[in-house]
């Protein structure tokens, strides 16, 4: 079911065979990633449990994962699509060499100007043969097999540290920019640098209790 995707490969919704992988992605992206608990920038000091939490800016694009097994790295969506040998796969291949194993994370498209959308990453997949590939990146925020063990429940901090770890030297393909906030005040400084100052999308926070949070600017409509 391949297709051209420059001078790479796609394939359409329903490609993933192994049907273990793709129970995976579809559980991970519903009951996950899809979770995410909304919070308005005004309730963070309110809202946020007291306590160190884990903050990462959130990207515009779309939640893929990136599997690797027998030495090929493969990015497949939630519904089954998949993406192969373009330059970002082609990157995982040399940066995690022996490793196996598979990254949740968020696909997107590199923009000359201002911040990456999701409308960027729909461009660059078009067209066939003549999708724009090279623009594709990944930011990899959750590690889900690591090897043949399952981290799920392994501690986030812990995970995010083997993420860091793992895509250190990457270019395309790099971990999300995580940073800790050691209290909910510190949480709303990150927030006011990273999203209202620096015009990111918003903001990923993992308490410590394990629930995760979803900051995004509030949109006022003018009567």
């Amino acid at each position: 079911r391949w297709q051209a995707l420059g001078d790479g490969y796609f394939a359409p919704a329903g490609s993933v065979v192994d049907p273990a992988m793709a129970a995976r992605v579809a559980a991970y992206k519903r009951d996950v990633a899809g979770a995410y608990r909304s919070v308005p920038p005004g309730d963070l000091e309110t809202t946020l449990p007291a306590g160190p939490s884990i903050v990462s800016e959130k990207v515009d694009g779309e939640t893929w994962f990136l599997h690797r097994a027998d030495g090929t790295s493969t990015l497949v969506s939630p519904t089954g699509k998949a993406i192969t040998n373009v330059p970002l796969t082609n990157e995982a291949d040399t940066l995690l060499a022996d490793w196996s194993g598979l990254l949740a994370g968020e696909l997107y498209a590199a923009c000359d100007g201002g911040r990456p959308r999701v409308f960027d990453l729909h461009a660059a997949l078009g067209g066939g043969e003549r999708a724009q590939i090279d623009r594709l990146r990944f930011a990899a925020f959750d590690l889900l097999l690591d090897e043949d063990v399952d981290t799920a429940h392994a501690a986030f901090p812990d995970r995010v540290d083997r993420v860091q770890g793992l895509l250190r030297d990457g270019r395309l393909l790099h971990a999300a920019a995580f940073e800790m906030a050691d209290s909910p005040d510190k949480v709303a400084a990150a927030f006011e640098r990273i999203v209202t100052q620096g015009g990111a999308e918003g903001l990923v926070v993992h308490a410590r209790d394990g629930r995760i949070f979803k900051i995004k600017p509030e949109i006022t409509i003018d009567s």
